[in-house]
């Protein structure tokens, strides 16, 4: 039991530190190669557009533009024979294919004195008819309109967000509060099955049994009340 124990503790020790890295993170991680989309987030004054397809032929094609003035760009992993880059004042327009040799492309940029920031993105030639192939910021928020904006303070905004209303934490408490009844037979049945193993392992050393075994279903109906009103703290 001490070695389960201290599995235990280990494994929340990681899920813990993973949770906080994640809630603290200002880049975006994705696979090159097996993510798909495109990625925007910036870091250290510098915008960054990058775009990755799951080892296929895919043209990434857009248009950037802005009210402020654009400078300092960089090319990641640019083919100059298959890439192209335009890039004026207020503007910047690029056409890019990935092939299943190359995983990903992309720039970054710094732009002054400006109050938004315009994208227009479309992968094969087409506009992205899922806009969940679009990722915007470290938390990988998806636009609502396929020429979307953001504001000079968008990426401020979402840093100072609490962790639990940023995606993907948000869609997931989101989910388990709108399917609640299938969320709490789940605990409920999965609870029982902890309560059962108990009771036949660390249980059946006690003379009555039945004490421990009945203060672990209140215990679990607590557990199953406090979910409930946490769900409803986190997505209301």
């Amino acid at each position: 039991m001490k070695k389960v124990f201290k599995l235990q503790i280990i494994t929340l020790s990681f899920l813990t530190m993973a949770v906080l890295l994640l809630a603290g993170c200002s880049g975006i991680s994705y696979a090159p190669g097996a993510s798909f989309g495109y990625f925007i987030w910036e870091e250290n004054g510098k915008i960054f557009v990058e775009w990755s397809a799951e080892r296929t032929d895919t043209s990434f094609t857009g248009t950037i533009s802005t009210d402020g003035k654009i400078s300092l760009y960089r090319l990641k992993e640019w083919e100059e024979e298959e890439d192209i880059i335009n890039v004026t004042e207020d503007k910047i327009k690029f056409s890019a294919t990935l092939s299943s040799e190359d995983y990903s492309d992309g720039f970054s940029f710094e732009i002054a004195d400006y109050n938004y920031i315009e994208f227009d993105l479309k992968i094969n030639d087409d506009v992205p008819s899922d806009l969940s192939r679009i990722h915007v910021g470290g938390f990988l928020e998806n636009p609502e309109e396929n020429v979307f904006r953001i504001e000079k303070d968008y990426f401020d905004k979402v840093r100072e967000k609490p962790w639990y209303s940023r995606r993907p934490f948000s869609e997931f408490f989101y989910k388990l509060y709108s399917n609640k009844y299938f969320t709490f037979v789940y605990i409920f049945i999965l609870g029982i099955i902890v309560i059962e193993i108990l009771r036949i392992t660390v249980f059946e050393r006690f003379k009555r049994k039945i004490i421990p075994v009945m203060v672990s279903y209140v215990v679990l109906v607590v557990i199953e009340v406090c979910i409930y009103y946490i769900l409803k703290f986190l997505v209301c």
